[in-house]
């Protein structure tokens, strides 16, 4: 059966295509027979077939002959190599977020790490033998062409690999490619990927990776990748822990923006503008700073559109305190009952309940009615005098915060 191909690149020896294999693409890998020896050949599937890891690519099949060509069948990576991704930015459909780029990192270095497991030595690790997936950002590490199997310092093939990519003790031509070298490599690539910039060979080290990421997540784990010396270089087993803990800050701090900005979103669109303003003014008026950031410390997030909040600073049946002047002033109610069309429903419906519990975090201790108005009474210290907003919902929405004036007999 004949099938459309498509040339995706060339590898160490020879270029793979795009085909189908089965009912599945594969990355076509095609070899002429004077560019590897049939013993090569076996090396190399006996590689793959000993690095079965989702962070390495996978062999599909037995390879077979055709057209004076040996035919190698692989997994085929529906993305973009890193180099594209690092370092040709318009071509790239990655955004390289904080959380995006922990995932292609700890992904690409468990597969490292599998294949140290396995004693084996890739070689030849650099941003163009790093695929990255599109749709999940699965780091997957191929070409294992020129990889050996490495044990007791006996090498299965023979020392070769890039020079971009290469530590010192190999550009020096008195070491062998080995587990602490691939190690190396993988140092200058993950700190390519977080400086966004190609970094001279000659120049890389434990003191320059330290002066170039500084506070980086990532600047502990890869300055002890990049020693200049293998001996006291850490391995994979050793790093992997710290590269994983940088992983983990890179995706909370993604997470806590991703949710601050939903719950401003919601407000934005429960809150007519001009009342938002007025709100936020006088919250910021009102409540002290470090009340503010106490408060929005002990609030557990549990949903975009759901927050619930420590107890510690709203008591479920907490008396009013009374006022006294010396202290910063507390926001209270006078609320007037519902309807009693409404005294069957719940006072906080669902369509706003974010707002109404972000509303209940800053100013207003108690949930506004669906339905109904609220009187906001509040000490002005400086004035000396009492102040009253009136705010009226209607449907779920605030449709009215305004100030309002009320005499002793109100």
């Amino acid at each position: 059966m004949a099938y459309s191909t498509q040339t995706l690149a060339g590898g160490c020896f020879g270029k793979i295509y795009k085909e189908k294999f089965g009912d599945a693409w594969a990355a076509l890998k095609r070899v002429p027979l004077s560019l590897i020896s049939r013993q090569q050949l076996e090396r190399e599937c006996k590689v793959y077939n000993n690095a079965r890891h989702t962070n390495v690519v996978k062999l599909l099949g037995d390879p077979w002959l055709k057209d004076s060509k040996w035919n190698i069948p692989l997994e085929f990576i529906a993305g973009e190599d890193l180099e594209t991704t690092i370092f040709k930015v318009q071509l790239s459909k990655i955004q390289l977020t904080p959380a995006v780029r922990a995932t292609i990192i700890t992904g690409m270095s468990e597969g490292l790490l599998y294949l140290h497991s396995k004693d084996i030595v890739h070689q030849d690790l650099k941003p163009d033998n790093i695929m990255v997936e599109h749709q999940t950002h699965r780091a997957v590490i191929i070409d294992l062409g020129l990889a050996k199997f490495s044990r007791n310092g006996l090498s299965s093939a023979v020392n070769l690999g890039n020079e971009a990519y290469s530590a010192p003790e190999i550009l020096q031509m008195s070491g062998v490619r080995d587990k602490r070298s691939d190690v190396w490599a993988m140092g200058k690539i993950i700190a390519e990927l977080c400086a966004r910039v190609r970094l001279p060979t000659q120049s890389v080290s434990a003191v320059k990776i330290r002066e170039t990421l500084k506070e980086h997540p990532y600047c502990s784990a890869v300055s002890k990748m990049v020693e200049v010396n293998p001996a006291i270089r850490s391995s994979m087993a050793g790093v992997i822990a710290d590269i994983k803990r940088a992983g983990s800050v890179q995706q909370a701090d993604i997470r806590q923006r991703d949710i601050t900005r939903d719950i401003q979103r919601e407000i934005q669109r429960e809150i007519p503008r001009d009342i938002h303003r007025d709100i936020h003014r006088d919250i910021q008026r009102e409540i002290p700073r470090d009340i503010q950031k106490d408060i929005q410390r002990d609030t557990t997030v549990t949903h975009v559109n759901e927050m619930r909040v420590n107890h510690k600073w709203y008591p479920p049946a907490a008396p009013v305190p009374k006022m006294d002047e010396r202290k910063s002033p507390l926001l209270y109610y006078r609320q007037n009952p519902p309807p009693q069309r409404e005294m069957g429903k719940a006072l906080v419906p669902v369509k706003g309940q974010a707002l109404n519990h972000q509303l209940s975090l800053m100013s207003f201790p108690c949930p506004l009615p669906e339905t109904g108005k609220v009187t906001q009474e509040r000490y002005i210290e400086g004035k000396g005098a009492l102040e009253y907003k009136e705010i009226v919902t209607r449907g779920g929405k605030i449709v009215k915060y305004e100030k309002v004036q009320i005499t002793k007999d109100s």
